[in-house]
């Protein structure tokens, strides 16, 4: 599994410290694939697509606004019994992501998969009820997280 980059100092002996705990949920989640939707015609679906994040390099306070609001509206939804899907996708297609990788001298292929790559790691931090085995980019190739 992908893990977020940036650092945070230790906490002070005897303070508590959230990252194990938050690790052995996202590890148990990643084991168990908590939040892949298989058919279940028995039960009511849900479907919740949040808008797609452009990659270009770094989620901010708005991507984990509108994500959040969206993990808890399908978090509720689980626990009213529906099979709910809420898959992950990049917006990455077009004269963005080809002026980005200009701007940064380097291909659009290599810049936009870095930066799916390490969005992708800070999505999964956060520990939102995606189902990655259903992520999709609209710039054509299909992505790896289902295997990571």
């Amino acid at each position: 599994m992908t893990s977020n980059t940036a650092t945070t100092p230790a906490p002070e002996a005897g303070a508590y410290d959230p990252r194990p705990i938050e690790a052995a949920a996202r590890e148990f989640w990643d084991r168990t694939r908590a939040f892949e939707v298989t058919e279940d015609a028995g039960r009511d679906t849900f479907y919740c697509l949040s808008m797609l994040p452009y990659p270009s390099g770094a989620l901010h306070m708005g991507h984990v606004r509108n994500y959040t609001i969206g993990d808890v509206i399908s978090r509720f939804q689980r626990m009213q019994g529906r099979n709910v899907l809420q898959p992950m996708g990049w917006d990455a297609f077009g004269l963005p992501a080809e002026n980005a990788a200009i701007k940064h001298k380097t291909a659009p292929a290599k810049w936009t998969y870095a930066n799916i790559e390490h969005m992708r790691g800070q999505l999964k931090a956060l520990g939102y009820a995606i189902d990655w085995s259903r992520e999709f980019a609209t710039c054509g190739r299909t992505t790896t997280a289902g295997n990571s």
